[in-house]
């Protein structure tokens, strides 16, 4: 599968730490095949959710075609606090 970013999450993910962006690509990357990806929940409104080193939380959609499609990269902390928006 193909994996898309967002404009607005890849901007967020390279002003992340080196460390922290290392991280979150290397997931993200693991997005290629979702179906063995690790820690990847499907969300009541079609949305897919994975959590990244218990510290960050991707949203993202599967899309026809074989595309994945991040839409947004946040905290664990950001993401509880906004989480409705993916419900």
């Amino acid at each position: 599968m193909q994996v898309n970013i967002d404009k607005k999450a890849l901007q967020y993910i390279n002003n992340l730490p080196a460390k922290d962006r290392r991280i979150v690509k290397t997931h993200l990357l693991l997005l290629e095949d979702p179906r063995t990806a690790p820690d990847v929940e499907l969300l009541e409104n079609g949305h897919c959710r994975m959590h990244i080193s218990h510290s960050y939380t991707a949203f993202f959609d599967v899309l026809p075609g074989g595309i994945v499609h991040i839409l947004e990269v946040m905290t664990i902390e950001e993401a509880h606090k906004r989480y409705k928006r993916f419900r």
